[in-house]
């Protein structure tokens, strides 16, 4: 859970949206620094609170801009005077339980400024959008209301999670079942979840279904089988709970190119076996940056399909 009381608190505080592109040039590392004109851009200060926001330019949603995290802005810790830029270091982030898409904020109660339908010139174009503390703590709950059955994580398991979100990124899928003492696999499932669901577009890879709440992030591999994939989201398809509990059953599994193959052992479960005929000649998507590594398909095929 997020904890930004004595923040909230404090009537100094201001609240941004930030975009940040998490690019080496740019010298942003998604919540540990940020880098901005000092020059043009007098209004962050340290103690602030920001909610982070990837644009449409860098998102790789479809040129699709989203939310994703929140955080505190802490000290400068470099300044460059020759182009005018400041790297402030980044407290208390915290990784959105679900990505906020425009889909997830039509409906959403702007009070910095009112939303007139259309998203361009919504949010200012340096990057920087200051909102009200009514707008930060919204999305907040917004994010949140969107996962209900996800339970609250500790401080020590938030953190975790953006340090999966992080390791990630530079594609380091290892993690141990604990860390410090702190077992890490409820805080990778808020991540790993997220993460593929977000890759399918919230979508199942079988079927039409936009109810969010029979979604499943689902692992290829067992999460006991191999701790060097862990936080791997090519070993993750978003199904609906019943593909779901049939495909980590074994019931059926995926060619290299994405077809369903069926078992020929069949479940004690008529539903699941008329849900599994219904569709056994469908077809996942196989996007080429976010479809199942083919090597994990396979073990799947080899070790946990029922023949």
């Amino acid at each position: 859970m997020y904890h930004y009381e004595s923040q909230l608190n404090n009537p100094k505080t201001n609240y941004f949206i930030i975009d940040s592109s998490s690019s080496p040039s740019h010298n942003d590392v998604d919540f540990k620094y940020y880098s901005y004109q000092n020059k043009s851009n007098k209004q962050l200060h340290s103690g602030d609170l920001i909610i982070y926001r990837r644009s449409g330019s860098a998102s790789e949603w479809g040129n699709e801009f989203y939310l994703y995290g929140a955080a505190e802005l802490g000290k400068v810790v470099r300044e460059d005077p020759e182009n005018g830029s400041s790297l402030i270091a980044i407290k208390n982030p915290y990784l959105f339980s679900h990505h906020l898409m425009k889909q997830n904020l039509r409906t959403f109660d702007w009070k910095f400024r009112i939303f007139k339908g259309k998203w361009s010139n919504f949010f200012n174009m340096n990057g920087i959008t200051q909102i009200s503390k009514e707008d930060f703590i919204g999305l907040l709950d917004r994010q949140k209301d969107m996962t209900p059955s996800e339970s609250n994580l500790s401080s020590e398991e938030e953190s975790i999670a953006i340090k999966c979100y992080q390791a990630e990124r530079m594609e380091a899928y290892f993690i141990n079942d604990e860390v410090k003492a702190t077992p890490t696999y409820d805080a990778v499932n808020k991540f790993f979840s997220d993460k593929v669901k977000f890759n399918y577009h919230y979508k199942s890879a079988l079927v039409a279904n936009n109810d969010e709440s029979e979604l499943i992030a689902t692992r290829i591999i067992p999460w006991n089988v191999n701790k060097n994939i862990r936080l791997d989201a090519r070993n993750g398809i978003c199904l609906s709970k019943m593909f779901s509990k049939a495909f980590t059953e074994g019931y059926f599994t995926f060619s290299d190119q994405g077809h369903i193959v069926l078992s020929t052992v069949v479940s004690d479960d008529s539903e699941t076996n008329k849900l599994l005929n219904k569709y056994k000649n469908r077809k996942i998507y196989m996007n080429k940056e976010y479809s199942p590594n083919k090597k994990y398909l396979q073990y799947h095929r080899e070790h946990i399909f029922r023949r």
